[in-house]
């Protein structure tokens, strides 16, 4: 399933995978790594601004909203969900 964004989208729909040991001291997780931007290109999303994203690890889930921070994308935790 492919989920395709457009600015404001909600992309809660889509697992991005993510490392969650690779964040900054406040828990925002940087959506740098190759496998969150392999699946970002094969998926067609285009990061925005403010975007609602349910983000993984196969084995811890959680909500977060995407902001730019120091030139990057991260997505900034806003709850834990249960996998």
């Amino acid at each position: 399933m492919n989920f395709f964004q457009s600015n404001g989208a909600d992309m809660s729909g889509a697992l991005i995978p993510v490392d969650f040991n690779n964040a900054d001291e406040d828990y925002a997780v940087r959506l740098i790594t190759r496998g969150t931007l392999d699946f970002l290109r094969t998926n067609s999303i285009e990061l925005s601004e403010g975007m609602e994203v349910t983000i993984t690890d196969d084995e811890l889930l959680a909500r977060a909203v995407v902001t730019m921070r120091h030139g990057m994308w991260v997505a900034v935790i806003d709850r834990w969900l249960s996998s």
